[in-house]
């Protein structure tokens, strides 16, 4: 027995007189007597009958829009025709208005299924959705409706708004140009809140629904501001997703920016309201309802990335160590590709606030060194921060900020352009000869440029390598081009412990590591060979930087292994090794090849000794093991394993031009006794030597690189280099030199000052 689907919907006591009955072809004969219906529908009988949801009214100048989806139920055996009935809006003052169908769908409803059709109305602005009713007539034969009354439904019982519910926006009522079908249906997603140098600013992520046949972008035309519950009103700007090609029917996401409101207090009711403006003025075509901010996501939480096509985040740990000099704080986060093609990797940026107007940068110590992953891949990032002393965790939050595109940056900076449609039409006029209609076509517009889009993605993998692994240091909270894309809160983080450290054991510089039988290849061995520190000051952190040696035994070729190299302080905190940009694929037998690790240090840590864990591929460690930094040598050989570069004299001078632009050349002659103390394999990008010139103020004048191997190489001896097209306003009889050993890292070149050299 079929069950009746009535009984589902809110009781409602509708008597009405049902005009015509279902068969497989149509609609013949009437359908007598009356059918009472417990349910805020219409009954055609029975088994066919109408509902109506998304019911909103946009207030304007001279004239309101209404907007409504109708839904034809069929749960008969037969097919129903849309076009058999009269749709019409009827006021209390006996006005009557006749709605438009938007867009292209099939006026055909078969059997057990369930027809949805867009319509919109221009109503007189003075009227009332409490007032307004939907009336379905069916046709007479002439083609006028004037045939028996079916039945009426108040609109304003599915007129309330909430978060959840889409709202629907009709955007050829700003863009005159746009077909009738531009249909947009909007949801709040969340909001979040970014504290700024010039006050709160909030965020909010739009869920939009193309609802027409074809392919369009976000119109400028369309007007936003956001206001209170109290009627004040804040500028707004969407800054993301802007230059986005909605799909129908797809899923996108616009973001919202709002100054000033992330100021309002915690739960004040919020709405968006898009608005345009035409000769008569300014009038809003609607409004959705704007959390005024989400809940923080939670350590073990696992969230779709909101930017992502298929990416899902997992909020993986969070440490807090609270000091006496100050806090440090570290979060890992994951990204996990779902789908099954490969996705871009988000370039991110990432802050750390709390209090009001409280926001410090987070540093990235690791990040994938690939822009894409593969299905069912994942990849993961690590922040870490200093902050102030005395912050409390459960008032630290982690904004992770996604790049913007440059159309989308110039949205922000430049706003929406107004429009100048003017609507057609009298409100309060009758249109009773106008009879609905629907089409079966429909179209695939933009398709095509998706498609091509996607090509180019693919296509432009190595540029988004190059911004997936860039300086390591993230972009100033104050900037522009960043957007919040989720918020993660550290009231659930981890109190600082000792981890791997409390685990780790005693290491002495230079011995083979004891890793497990069977960690690596029968015949290889690896032991740290230098472990330095020192402090990039121009960046604002500190870089360690770890060499190790690979030596084979065996009597034949072995892979280097993928070995991951981790740093924990005793409070915990763990700082990921980044290797080298290129290093040896092999190692022969009875050789031995030197790789290289830095790690991005918070300037607040002044920890000297440290957990070393080595991981496999899998990332399950091997073991772990106490390392300290070495001192610098103050005086002898300085080592650049596994070369060792004794200074022994050095002379400084300069030269004066007197062509048109006065300019001096700097000279610096080193005599220097180079040794290879091993003789193990390096790559050509290993280190090098980079002699800078500064003014008595630290600020570079010029700076030269040289290699210890290939063209250019140092040998020992003297050497002069000289530094050309300095200004006579740059020139100072306090100018020195800074000598540093360089590493090209995938995150950028990491430097350590060796020697000062006064000119």
């Amino acid at each position: 027995m079929e069950k009746d689907k009535r009984t589902k919907l809110p009781k409602l006591l509708v008597t009405l007189t049902a005009a015509v009955a279902i068969s497989s072809a149509g609609w013949s004969g009437p359908f007598t007597g009356k059918a009472s219906a417990g349910a805020a529908g219409i009954f055609v009988s029975p088994k066919v009958y109408f509902t109506v949801e998304d019911v909103s009214l946009a207030k304007g100048t001279g004239k309101s829009s209404l907007h409504f989806t109708l839904l034809l139920h069929n749960e008969g055996s037969g097919t129903v025709d849309l076009n058999a009935f009269a749709v019409s809006v009827n006021a209390p003052d006996g006005s009557r208005y006749t709605p438009k169908l938007s867009g292209t769908s099939s006026a055909r409803v078969w059997p057990d299924s369930t027809g949805r059709y867009i319509y919109t109305a221009e109503v007189s602005s003075q009227a009332s959705l409490d007032t307004l009713k939907l009336s379905l007539n069916s046709w007479a034969s002439d083609g006028i409706s004037k045939g028996a009354g079916i039945g009426s439904l108040p609109l304003a019982a599915d007129a309330a708004p909430a978060p959840d519910k889409p709202v629907r926006v009709q955007l050829n009522e700003a863009d005159a140009s746009l077909p009738e079908d531009a249909v947009l249906t909007i949801r709040a997603k969340d909001s979040i809140r970014w504290n700024r140098d010039s006050g709160q600013e909030l965020y909010t992520h739009l869920t939009v629904v193309n609802q027409g046949s074809a392919a369009l972008k976000w119109n400028d035309n369309v007007l936003l501001s956001v206001q209170d519950a109290k009627g004040r009103t804040y500028t707004a700007a969407v800054v993301g997703g802007a230059d986005t090609l909605l799909e129908p029917q797809e899923p996108a996401v616009l973001t919202v920016k709002t100054s000033a409101a992330g100021s309002a207090s915690p739960g004040t009711a919020l709405k968006l309201v898009l608005g345009a403006k035409n000769s008569g003025g300014a009038f809003t075509i609607g409004t959705v309802p704007v959390p005024v901010e989400t809940t923080a996501v939670g350590v073990g939480d696992t969230i779709p990335y909101v930017y992502g096509d298929g990416l899902e985040l997992t909020y993986r740990s969070a440490v807090v160590n609270a000091k006496t000099d100050g806090t440090t704080v570290q979060t890992v986060v994951e990204f996990r590709n779902t789908a099954k093609e490969y996705v871009r990797l988000p370039d991110l940026s990432a802050v750390y606030q709390f209090g009001s107007r409280a926001t410090v940068d987070g540093v990235i110590d690791a990040k994938p060194s690939s822009a894409f992953l593969a299905p069912g891949e994942s990849a993961s990032y690590r922040y870490t921060a200093s902050l102030p002393a005395g912050v409390s965790k459960d008032a630290i939050e982690l904004l992770l900020l996604a790049k913007e595109s440059p159309a989308e940056t110039a949205a922000e900076s430049g706003g929406g352009s107004t429009g100048s449609a003017a609507a057609s039409g009298t409100p309060g006029t009758s249109d009773s000869g106008a009879k609905a209609s629907a089409s079966s076509a429909g179209t695939a517009a933009g398709g095509a440029a998706s498609s091509a889009a996607k090509a180019t993605a693919l296509a432009d993998s190595s540029s988004a390598a190059a911004a997936s692994s860039g300086s390591g240091k993230t972009t100033s909270a104050g900037s522009t081009g960043y957007v919040p894309a989720a918020a993660l809160s550290l009231a659930k983080a981890e109190s600082g412990k000792g981890g791997d450290y409390a685990a780790a054991r005693p290491y002495t510089l230079g011995e083979k590591l004891p890793l497990p039988n069977g960690a690596l290849e029968a015949g290889l061995g690896v032991s740290l060979v230098e472990f330095h520190k020192h402090e990039n000051e121009e960046y604002g952190y500190q870089t360690a930087v770890a060499k190790y040696k690979f030596t084979n035994t065996s009597g034949k070729t072995l892979d280097l292994p993928q070995l991951g190299m981790e740093l924990t302080t005793p409070d915990g905190l763990v700082y990921a090794g980044t290797r080298q940009s290129s290093a040896a694929a092999s190692i022969l037998p009875g050789t031995s090849a030197v790789v290289s690790y830095s790690y991005m240090i918070p300037p607040s840590d002044k920890t000297e000794t440290l957990a070393m864990t080595v991981t496999d591929a899998n990332k399950m460690s091997l073991g772990s093991y106490k390392v300290a930094y070495q001192a610098e040598a103050e005086i002898g050989p300085v080592s650049f394993y596994p070369f060792e570069v004794a200074f022994n004299d050095s002379t400084v001078g300069w030269t004066y031009s007197t062509k048109t632009d006065a300019q001096y050349t700097y000279k610096l002659t080193l005599d220097m006794t180079i040794t290879r103390k091993e003789q193990v394999i390096v790559d050509s990008n290993f280190s090098k030597m980079e002699i800078e010139l500064l003014d008595p103020d630290n600020r570079s004048l010029a700076s030269q690189t040289v290699p210890f191997l290939g063209t250019g190489r140092l040998v020992s001896g003297k050497q002069t280099f000289f530094f050309n097209d300095v200004k006579s306003e740059q020139f100072s009889s306090g100018a020195h030199f800074n000598i540093y050993e360089v590493i090209e890292t995938p995150n950028g070149p990491v430097r350590r000052l060796i020697k000062t050299i006064q000119g």
